[in-house]
């Protein structure tokens, strides 16, 4: 029974930080898009700046998918210790939200000091499903690239903290 009650407070701290993790993504594309209104271009049907919107909230949930699951097993301290579980899924929740915000808004910088010849955000408000494409790969792709060293991370917070 304690094991229904730790896995319900997990999905409980993973709810609340998932949706901080959203909001923080969306700030974080707002910042890289100073000149364009993200919330008109969706409401007028812009298809490219929704497939890069989505791209992103994908790659922050690739980043992060590492730090929803905490190792309880070796820590050997079993279920009893429902709060300090449930502080360490926290704890990894938030510094991975960091990182991930950090790793997506360095390659989103990369990605527009790479491509010079381009720019990227009008192109995005011209609806340029090519481009928005491209972005789309590129953070999708640093997300997968760097999840393994999250995961990393991850395992040593968690053996940090028991």
């Amino acid at each position: 029974m304690s094991q229904f009650f730790l896995s319900l407070g997990q999905l409980v701290v993973a709810l609340v930080l998932s949706a901080v993790a959203t909001y923080l993504t969306f700030y974080l594309f707002q910042w890289f898009t100073r000149d364009l209104d993200e919330w008109q271009e969706l409401r007028q049907g812009n298809p490219a700046v929704g497939v890069v919107l989505g791209a992103i909230l994908i790659a922050v949930a690739l980043i992060l998918r590492p730090a929803l699951s905490v190792n309880t097993a070796s820590w050997d301290v079993g279920t009893e210790r429902f709060l300090q579980i449930m502080l360490a899924e926290a704890v990894q929740l938030a510094v991975g939200l960091v990182l991930s915000v950090l790793i997506l808004a360095l390659v989103l910088y990369l990605f527009a000091a790479l491509t010079r010849g381009i720019d990227e955000v009008q192109e995005l408000k011209r609806g340029n499903l090519a481009v928005a494409g491209l972005f789309a790969g590129v953070v999708i792709a640093a997300a997968l690239l760097v999840s393994q060293a999250i995961q990393d991370i991850m395992g040593l917070i968690s053996s940090l903290l028991f």
